[in-house]
């Protein structure tokens, strides 16, 4: 699929907006979609677009491991790959959705999402959802969501120009268009980064010193469209390239490089039947190429991936002042088509979730029936329960989640020396328990969560047996958050102390204990002086696939300041102002000192 196919249609859904008559629809009030707020207790953790805008690069990524319970881990700089692990799950446990659709990458080997590539300008906010929420979204979800919402020219009619640079020859540059009429409204946005980079090996390691670049360019059309009082749907059309230099696994000489294009297209129609229920169609495609290029004993070899996810949901809602039900039918179909693999599989769900509140109480109770084409039918299920007094909030709750393997874990090719796919492997599971309580003030937020998880049938690697299910694997701990809000400031704070209990193999980059603060102050209504702060304890790293070392604990400080004027903003931010060095992951090197500034334009 060629990117001039995509903007073909960003350019036909501009042109159908402006083309319309001057009849005047009413909005759409009750739309059939997944609320994960409605069958979920966990606080919620969210970015806003405010947040998004107040970043000195246009990348999602680093703000995500702001929260309690969440741990990011980055190959190298900007651009450089990002795992997420959300309470001691593996990073293959998070699932990514835009608007509904599964961004998972099914050309990767587990079927992970690298959000390093993700770009934030078409972005209106940004939900966390731990925990399992396979009910709702099935296999991927078995350790939590990052649920993407996208731009839909809420801020219309308005077009926004964002210019941004600073350390290693970086520069992040944006347009975005947000336009409306009286039956349209959509955001079209264009984006463009480069850094000249750090080595993606660290000097402690390596004594690497040669910089490893990346480019990312992405194009997106997002759009809601009333074609009566009761109908409407969104559209959603993307294309995003990124690429990386990449150093060797043991030197920095080497030129290893890779690509990646993906490719996003859905479409969701929703009927509104009557003033509590509506029901919605939803399909859509996500693409995945990937153009790996290793030099390996001098000579150079391109290993090309391409993964495809067909997505086709319909689901129904009904809802009143104490009864929220939601169904729904959904079909996956995934295909891989690698060097020596050419595979796909089908999976086919049927979902149902409702919850009761009154004043003081709310429950709730959900299943998930799936048939697997290679591995048959299984279930999930979800309940919990949560009591209102005053400000205060006391839940339980317990949740199952699912992850089959993956086509290249299945069926991935084998090497001398090295076992790959395991046509025998069998799905991972979790069974998930929570509780806590939560206190919501005007001024003041608290929330205390205790969790766990019990992972069984984990999916590992070792060169003479490919990859393999091991027994069990727990993962247990307890989160503190908290915010205080003043007209002059905001604090906000997180830790989370986590255990792993009879796991049977050692737990890669995730430390016991993580702190994270935020204290932004407003001197005045146009500006903002902002101090981050995030501590974690010593982690275990991997050297290799046989042995493992002790990355100690580290500390690390931004500070930034943003001015508003009436139609523009400049800003500048300093990351790790301590210049500390330390490691994430064994071997590669983080941010050192940096300054990164911004502008931006609206108009």
């Amino acid at each position: 699929m060629s990117p001039w196919f995509l903007f073909v249609f960003f350019i036909a859904t501009y042109a159908v907006a402006y083309s319309d008559d001057d009849i005047s629809l009413e909005t759409i009030l009750v739309s059939a979609k997944k609320n994960v707020s409605d069958f979920n207790f966990s606080s919620t953790e969210k970015i806003s677009s405010i947040e998004l805008d107040n970043q000195p690069l246009g990348l999602i990524a680093p703000l995500l491991s702001q929260f309690s319970g969440v741990v990011a881990n980055q190959n190298g700089g900007p651009g450089g790959r990002v795992s997420f692990f959300i309470r001691g799950t593996e990073s293959r446990h998070v699932a990514f959705t835009l608007d509904g659709l599964k961004l998972n990458d099914p050309s990767n080997t587990d079927r992970q999402f690298d959000s390093a590539f993700l770009s934030a300008p078409f972005i209106k906010n940004i939900e966390v959802h731990k925990g399992p929420q396979a009910v709702l979204f099935g296999s991927d979800a078995m350790g939590g969501l990052v649920e993407i919402t996208s731009r839909k020219g809420e801020e219309a009619p308005l077009t926004r120009v964002n210019i941004n640079g600073g350390s290693f020859g970086t520069v992040d540059t944006s347009i975005s268009n947000d336009w409306v009429n009286k039956h349209h409204r959509g955001t079209l946005t264009g984006y463009r980064f480069h850094t000249d980079g750090l080595s993606r090996l660290n000097k402690k390691r390596f004594n690497a010193t040669e910089r490893d670049s990346s480019d990312i360019t992405q194009l997106s059309s997002s759009s809601k469209h009333n074609w009566h009082p009761r109908i409407d749907t969104d559209f959603l059309f993307s294309f995003s390239r990124g690429e990386n230099e990449l150093d060797g696994n043991s030197t920095d000489l080497s030129n290893d490089s890779s690509v990646n294009d993906q490719y996003l297209a859905q479409q969701k129609t929703n009927l509104r039947l009557n003033e509590n229920s509506a029901v919605a169609i939803r399909n859509g495609l996500n693409r995945n190429d990937r153009s790996i290029d290793i030099e390996f004993k001098g000579a150079n070899t391109e290993n090309l991936f391409q993964g495809t996810i067909f997505q086709n949901e319909s689901l129904y809602k009904f809802q009143n002042d104490s009864f929220n039900f939601l169904g729904g039918l959904s079909t996956e179909h995934e295909k891989l088509n690698t060097k020596g693999v050419n595979r796909n599989f089908d999976l086919h769900s049927l979902f149902l979730q409702a919850a009761y509140k009154t004043g003081t109480f709310k429950v709730f109770a959900g299943s998930r029936a799936e048939k697997h084409v290679r591995y048959g039918r299984f279930y999930t299920g979800s309940a919990g329960a949560a009591i209102y007094q005053g400000i205060h909030t006391f839940f339980m709750q317990y949740s199952q989640g699912f992850k089959a393997p993956s086509l290249y874990q299945l069926y991935g090719p084998s090497f001398p020396g090295f076992i790959v796919g395991n046509p025998n492997l069998v799905p991972e599971v979790n069974h998930a328990w929570e509780g806590g309580w939560q206190m919501r003030e005007k001024q003041m937020e608290l929330n205390i969560t205790v969790f766990q998880n019990r992972l069984s049938n984990l999916i590992t690697y070792l060169e003479n047996l490919g990859y393999f299910n091991q027994d069990r694997f727990i993962a247990e701990g307890i989160e503190l958050a908290g915010k205080l809000k003043h007209k002059f400031f905001l604090l906000s704070s997180s830790f989370t102390h986590q255990r792993f209990r009879k796991q049977e193999s050692s737990v890669i980059g995730r430390p016991l204990n993580s702190f994270t603060s935020t204290l932004a102050v407003f001197p005045n209504e146009s500006s903002e002086l902002s101090l981050k702060g995030k501590w974690f304890s010593a982690r275990t790293g991997q050297k290799d696939l046989n042995n493992n070392v002790k990355l100690n604990g580290y500390e690390a400080f931004d500070i930034g300041y943003r001015y508003l004027f009436s139609n523009a903003d400049v800003g500048i931010q300093i990351l790790n102002i301590l210049n500390r060095e330390y490691e994430e992951l064994y071997g590669y090197s983080v941010m050192p000192r940096s300054i990164f500034v911004h502008t931006g334009f609206k108009f």
